[in-house]
């Protein structure tokens, strides 16, 4: 049994031996037709460096220093609601009311509500791309057709309710952006030591 085994293997070592001999000197299965050969590159490319990627840039707008009618009446019933349950209420920081206009005027363009914007990150990512130093941070979201339905709106969802009424928080800023009869309402929330 053994001696038939040895026998197979040198066999079929023989016959590899035999047929990778015959192989080379057999013409190419499929040959590479001429004209290909004008289109194949020789040299490698090198690869084209790519930049860093940079985090999202909030795009300049003038600095924000007066509230709208709409942003006045969501900051006013923010504080009305703060003060009522013997909370501070909250200073307006025109920075933060310059992202969230910015954040409010990106849900309306790009279609979309939520937290996270696929242009500038979430709040926290916009006010550090800023240089706005803070202890604690927060946002709330409203779409709406009018600014005093934001405010019961948040005041009815329990989330909203607490970010709102957080004692941490002592200053805010408020950005409104219409589109058609929509309202989109952004504020951000800072606790600044």
């Amino acid at each position: 049994m053994r001696r038939l085994a040895l026998i197979f293997s040198f066999i079929f070592i023989f016959m590899a031996i035999v047929s990778s001999a015959s192989a080379a000197t057999l013409p190419p299965r499929w040959p590479q037709p001429a004209w290909f050969a004008q289109f194949k590159n020789t040299t490698q490319p090198a690869p084209t460096p790519q930049p860093e990627p940079q985090p999202a840039q909030v795009e300049e707008e003038p600095a924000a220093t007066v509230l709208t009618t709409a942003e006045q009446t969501v900051f006013a019933g923010i504080n009305r609601e703060r003060t009522m349950r013997g909370l501070q209420p909250l200073t307006i920081n025109y920075e933060l009311v310059r992202l969230a206009r910015l954040k409010s005027k990106d849900m309306a363009e790009n279609n979309y509500f939520a937290h996270r914007s696929p242009r500038y990150g979430t709040a926290y990512d916009m006010m550090r791309n800023n240089g706005i130093r803070y202890s604690y941070a927060g946002e709330n979201l409203a779409k709406t057709t009018s600014a005093a339905n934001a405010i019961n709106l948040f005041m009815n969802s329990s989330t909203h309710r607490s970010t709102l009424l957080n004692p941490r928080f002592n200053q805010t800023g408020v950005g409104v952006y219409q589109r058609g009869r929509q309202l989109y309402i952004t504020q951000m929330f800072i606790g600044a030591r």
